[in-house]
Formats: structure tokens, C-alpha cells, sequence
């Protein structure tokens, strides 16, 4: 007579067996999936949009100003044209040539993605004139203003950019004061030193996370010919600098939460940036395993989703 112990075996065996040859076709389709749905996301920049609303979400709450629905609508589609037109223009220069996927994609999918540049464009600004303060709309204008000086400088400077225009940069400046123009505007009063503190936090982690992007992508830059800062400066100059970079956002975050934060929402403000610097140093510090199927880039733009935590508080 069989053991129940024997009898659980014959009974289990098969069904693993079912499970380990029905299952792993199944996980391999829905791992090619996500990584599509993901990549896609990635390609069109859609991550760096979801960012920038979580972070204008971070600066409403610190400023303790009202949340307004048009102007995160305004926010996300200026975001997603900035970003395009970069692409844009880069795919337009390697054309079927580029090495980096996203400029491929961008160059095969122009007569699609170009329309839908054009709408996104016309909507955001016949909101901006319709829904935006007059204070906001001109210091927005201004923006956009610098923002076309610097695609026409990029343009007609083709591949012989002087460090003045360097990318990297400019989009954190312009990523980061985009986003806090209206909620200082409805903030009312001059900034104080925590605040200015939180922003240039976050222009440290704009302009860490960009140099960190072009690092891992030297040798794509390099054949596609683009002058990134990475290619200017050499891998282990920018590497260093990344560290430095992220080495202030810790000084500047670590005060902030033991010495000059008065308030535990400031605290926590500074804690999340504290988190941004280090899930950018992980990736810097472990390259070998976030270089594998452009995981850097996926992590890096998901940690500017952190400052959605503030919403929790």
C-alpha cells in the first residue's frame, strides 16, 4: 500500500510538468509585450511627460498653491514638443543612418509623428492664450522664445556645437523652470532659500540624469556623430562630474532634511530629491547591469515619477 506521501508525488509531478510547459511560452509573449509597451512609451518620450506632471504635482504642494487641470494639460503637451523636436531633429540628421533607436523610430515614423508635433504644438499654445494668467503666458513666451534661439543655434551649428549649447544643460534649466514658472507665479511672494534650494536640486538631477544618458550612449553618439556632453568632455570626465553633481544634490537634500527644512513637508520634499540622487547614482555605479536593453534609460526618467510621492503626504 502507497504512502499519501507517494501518492501526493504522482499527483503533483504531472501537474508541474503541465505547469512548466503550459506557462513559459505564455511569460515570454507577455515579457516582449511590456517591453514594447514600455519602449514605446520611452521612444515618445511619454515617461518625461509623466514626469514632468508629478514633479509640477511636487511644486504645487510644496508652494501649497491649487492644482489646475489646463495648466497640467499645458504642461504635458509643451513637455512632449520640446522633447519631439529635439528627436526630431536628431532623426532628421542620422535619418535611416542613426544608431540610437529613438532616432530611428522617430525618422521611419516622421509622417505620422509630425502631424500629431503640429496638433500638439497649436493646442498647447491656443490653451495657453485661453487659459493662462497674463504673467504666466509672458514668462512662458519667453521661454519658448529660448527655447526656438536654441533649436535654430543647434540647427545652423549642425555638428559643430560650442559648449554654450550644450543639450544637456539647457533642457534641465529649461525643464525644470518651465515646470515651476505658474506655481511661483500663483505662489504670490518672492522664493525662499528652501525653495530655491528644491529647485536647484532638481536642475542638478535634470542635468545629472541627461549627462548620465549620454554616458551610457558615447559610443552610439559617437558613430552617429552627435556632440553630447559625454563626447566634449571624454566617459571618465562626465562620470566624475555626474558623481559631483549628485554629490551636491546629497549636501543640499541631507541640510535640507536635518538643518533648513522648518516644516515636515519640506523635509520630505528634500527626502525625495535625496531618493532621485540615489537611484541616479545606482545606475552610474552599476552600469554593467542597467546598460543591458537601455534599462538606464527607463530607470532614470521613472525616477522624476518620485516626486509624486509628495501626494501621500
Amino acid at each position: 500500500m502507497e504512502s499519501p506521501v507517494n501518492t501526493n508525488r504522482t499527483f503533483f509531478i504531472p501537474l508541474k510538468c503541465l505547469i512548466s510547459e503550459a506557462y513559459p511560452e505564455g511569460i515570454v509573449k507577455m515579457k516582449k509585450k511590456f517591453q514594447i509597451i514600455f519602449q514605446t512609451i520611452n521612444i515618445l518620450s511619454l515617461d518625461v511627460v509623466a514626469g514632468s506632471i508629478m514633479t509640477g504635482i511636487f511644486a504645487c504642494k510644496v508652494l501649497d498653491v491649487e492644482l489646475d487641470f489646463w495648466w497640467i494639460l499645458i504642461l504635458a503637451l509643451a513637455v512632449w514638443v520640446m522633447y519631439s523636436t529635439d528627436h526630431l531633429l536628431d532623426a532628421w540628421r542620422g535619418k535611416t543612418l542613426a544608431t540610437i533607436k529613438r532616432h530611428r523610430f522617430h525618422y521611419h515614423n516622421r509622417q505620422i509623428i509630425l502631424p500629431i508635433w503640429f496638433i500638439a504644438a497649436a493646442t498647447c499654445i491656443v490653451l495657453s492664450f485661453l487659459m493662462l494668467e497674463r504673467d504666466i503666458l509672458f514668462l512662458g513666451m519667453l521661454i519658448g522664445i529660448g527655447i526656438l534661439l536654441y533649436f535654430g543655434a543647434i540647427y545652423f551649428a549642425n555638428k559643430k556645437r560650442p559648449l554654450l549649447l550644450q543639450k544637456e544643460l539647457f533642457i534641465a534649466v529649461i525643464y525644470i523652470a518651465g515646470i515651476w514658472l505658474a506655481p511661483l507665479v500663483w505662489h504670490g511672494e518672492n522664493p525662499n532659500d528652501m525653495i530655491w534650494m528644491l529647485i536647484s536640486n532638481l536642475v542638478l538631477l535634470a542635468w545629472s540624469e541627461g549627462i548620465l544618458i549620454s554616458w551610457f550612449e558615447f559610443d552610439k553618439d559617437t558613430i552617429d556623430q552627435h556632440t553630447s556632453f559625454s563626447i566634449l568632455f571624454g566617459k571618465k570626465a562626465s562620470r566624475r562630474f555626474v558623481y559631483f553633481l549628485l554629490l551636491l544634490v546629497f549636501a543640499f537634500s541631507i541640510s535640507g532634511i536635518l538643518i533648513i527644512g522648518d516644516s515636515m513637508l519640506f523635509r520630505i520634499a528634500f527626502a525625495i530629491e535625496l531618493m532621485m540622487g540615489i537611484v541616479l547614482i545606482v545606475l552610474i555605479s552599476f552600469s554593467n547591469v542597467f546598460d543591458k536593453n537601455e534599462l538606464y534609460r527607463y530607470v532614470g526618467e521613472a525616477s522624476f515619477l518620485l516626486p509624486g510621492l509628495i501626494l501621500l503626504f
